[in-house]
């Protein structure tokens, strides 16, 4: 009876353990990422990656570009500037699969599995992509437009159904509120 105990206890705390809460996407939250997440902080977080700021020779920085030792890119942080002040983070964008939602969508992800498991409120087209709207999370997930057949300047109007289930995610943004 103690063997099955402490088999129950240990099992617990493995699947505990193995959720990694520093790469969930969530609403308004990317991981320990939020909205007054500092810079500081960031280069905290990211002491094992690489930070590029964005201009580089600017002292107040549109964008932070996290890359892992291998150069691929992670994610692309821009802050929300007010009167030439950082004032908190406006938006992340994930384009690593590292980084997925409680329900298990990311990068790797396709739109069939996007939909299975969240309410889409709406598709826009952009030059390139086709961007899919989930209120739930406060994400939008963009689509390359060549996985539906579609010329990456068509500009019309998509719909849901004219998305293929086997289209793939290019990158997710998180947006904060």
């Amino acid at each position: 009876m103690k063997k099955l105990i402490g088999v129950i206890v240990f099992s617990l705390l493995f699947v505990q353990c193995s959720t990694d809460k520093h790469h969930t996407i969530a609403k308004n939250q990317l991981g320990t990422i939020n909205k007054n997440t500092s810079e500081a902080e960031l280069n905290k977080l990211f002491k094992k990656d690489s930070i590029v700021k964005l201009p580089e020779e600017a002292s107040v920085f549109r964008e932070y570009k996290v890359f892992d030792k291998e150069g691929k890119h992670l994610l692309t942080i821009k802050p929300e500037i007010k009167r030439d002040s950082i004032k908190g983070i406006q938006l992340v964008k994930i384009f690593s699969d590292h980084y997925e939602t409680e329900k298990g969508i990311s990068t790797a992800s396709t739109y069939k599995d996007i939909v299975e498991n969240y309410s889409i409120s709406k598709v826009e087209p952009t030059f390139n992509s086709a961007v899919v709207f989930i209120d739930e999370i406060n994400a939008t997930i963009a689509i390359d437009k060549k996985d539906l057949k579609l010329d990456e300047f068509d500009m019309r109007k998509i719909s849901k159904d004219q998305i293929p289930d086997l289209a793939k995610v290019q990158y997710i943004t998180l947006w904060f509120d």
